[in-house]
């Protein structure tokens, strides 16, 4: 049996011997034509003529070369494997070691061309430390070379994976944050990235980190960080992931009405940090307080002082806010309290702030308000109150210690006794009186004398014409030989919120 050399067209024997099937092993099944032509010997060793020459087409069972350069590229902390083209490949496999089988996973993404070189594989296995992938070459007729292994090391990538949406509208009193992100290769439920917000406004270019979060709660909190939670990938998540991380951030902390882009940065869990994602604008809604008012004046009424004012210059004035300086008597420092009284007949900015005529010089506070909540822990400065000192005569009684004053038309005092009107044992008390001052006379007048049970209530009916007038009464109860036994006294502003 006889071989053509296609290049020098000289025949050359490559079998000799019995009858019978030969295989020719010098010549490889790559797909090219090849002649033969052979002839036969009888026992006598006579040779028969060279049978006419036969030409086929071998089958092409030949792989391609192995791929060259195979090598890891991280863009955005995405990993790209990387080779160079194998002459002869028609196509390339791209497969993932799946340490839970011990076989590879096909790692090409869905729908991605097989002749790229530079692709994004997939992450099919369960999330580790690393992983490793194989590149193979294949050519038309589906021969495959020898595989190319390569290993990643989440460790060693150099930056994290960005979101791959952002969102952001006011809300409330601040902006609303959202964003999702995925990473196959270091996502799982636990731990999840972390992240914070980059805040840049669009005019300054001033750029500040939020990484505080107002808790999304009906009750205030310290401000946190960001809250995340995983879910199943959607439709809209890249790099074929099956999960992802959603976050949100209640930002509180911007300027009013002013327009910021956020991007979101991640910090994955082996501390790398990613490029900010993609940008979300919008603006701050107004969370400045209305300037202090203005004018404010303080007049003595003989319940204590009448306030007036302006309003400033806002134009989201929703209402006013009146405080008094108050003396503890437990520690003796100043705490402001709104105990003014408003009324049907006094002007949107007028108001009475009851006051006993002490001596004493008392300060007042008045701030507009707008829509924003003024919550109980919020401190007044933040609400630009605007202050008056007032000096008042003592017009009290000798030894007069209480400091309260009552409103009413019609003051009503308690003189009868019980188990919860705070005065103890009630068996020695055996009549009272309910006395008034008399400045003129510097002395206290009766009004009303009686038997203790007899009544419980004592109503003075005569001073309601007194408008902002201020009375001091007592009412002394006597045991059974007419002494003094207890004293109560009580200070009372003729208004009411009607009048």
């Amino acid at each position: 049996m006889q071989r053509l050399d296609a290049a020098t067209k000289s025949w050359n024997t490559v079998y000799s011997g019995t009858k019978g099937a030969i295989c020719d092993t010098g010549h490889r099944a790559d797909g090219s034509k090849v002649t033969y032509r052979g002839r036969a010997r009888d026992a006598a060793g006579n040779w028969s003529a060279y049978s006419a020459a036969t030409t086929f087409t071998t089958p092409d069972l030949t792989p391609p070369a192995a791929v060259t350069g195979l090598r890891a590229e991280y863009r955005s902390g995405v990993p790209r494997l990387v080779w160079s083209p194998v002459t002869g490949a028609a196509s390339y496999l791209v497969l993932q070691h799946d340490p839970a089988t011990g076989g590879y996973i096909d790692a090409r993404p869905a729908g991605s061309p097989s002749t790229m070189t530079d692709v994004v594989p997939r992450q099919s296995a369960a999330v580790a430390d690393s992983y490793r992938y194989a590149v193979r070459a294949l050519d038309a007729r589906g021969n495959a070379a020898a595989p190319v292994e390569i290993t990643l090391r989440m460790a060693d990538r150099p930056e994290a994976i960005p979101a791959f949406t952002t969102t952001a509208g006011r809300f409330d009193e601040g902006v609303m944050i959202a964003w999702s992100s995925v990473d196959p290769w270091t996502v799982d439920e636990r731990p999840l990235p972390t992240y914070k917000i980059i805040r840049t406004g669009t005019v300054t270019g001033e750029t500040a980190v939020v990484d505080q979060c107002k808790p999304f709660t009906s009750v205030d909190q310290p401000l946190a960080a960001p809250d995340t939670y995983w879910t199943w990938a959607g439709d809209d998540a890249p790099l074929s992931a099956r999960k992802q991380v959603n976050g949100s951030c209640w930002d509180v902390q911007g300027k009013s009405e002013t327009t910021y882009e956020y991007r979101v940065v991640t910090t994955d869990r082996y501390g790398r940090v990613s490029r900010p994602g993609p940008p979300a604008t919008t603006t701050t809604p107004d969370t400045r307080r209305p300037a202090p008012v203005e004018n404010l004046t303080a007049e003595r009424v003989p319940l204590g002082v009448r306030l007036t004012w302006s309003p400033p210059a806002d134009t989201d004035v929703r209402g006013y806010h009146v405080w008094q300086g108050v003396t503890d008597p437990d520690s003796g420092e100043t705490v402001w309290k709104e105990n003014c009284w408003f009324g049907s007949s006094l002007a949107d900015r007028e108001i009475l702030c009851p006051t006993v005529a002490d001596g004493a010089t008392h300060v007042y506070k008045v701030a507009a308000t707008d829509d924003r909540l003024l919550h109980d822990d919020d401190p007044l400065d933040v609400l630009h109150p605007a202050e008056v000192p007032v000096t008042l005569p003592d017009t009290r009684p000798p030894g007069w210690t209480e400091t309260d004053v009552r409103e009413g038309q019609y003051p009503n005092l308690y003189v009868g006794c019980s188990a919860s009107s705070g005065l103890g044992d009630c068996s020695p008390f055996a009549s009272y009186r309910v006395e008034r001052w008399d400045p003129d006379t510097a002395s206290y007048t009766a009004l009303a004398e009686g038997t203790t049970g007899d009544a419980a209530f004592f109503m003075d009916t005569t001073v309601h014409e007194d408008r902002l007038g201020l009375y001091y009464y007592r009412v002394v109860r006597l045991d059974a030989s007419g002494a003094e036994a207890a004293t109560r006294s009580t200070a009372y502003g003729i208004w009411d919120s009607w009048l």
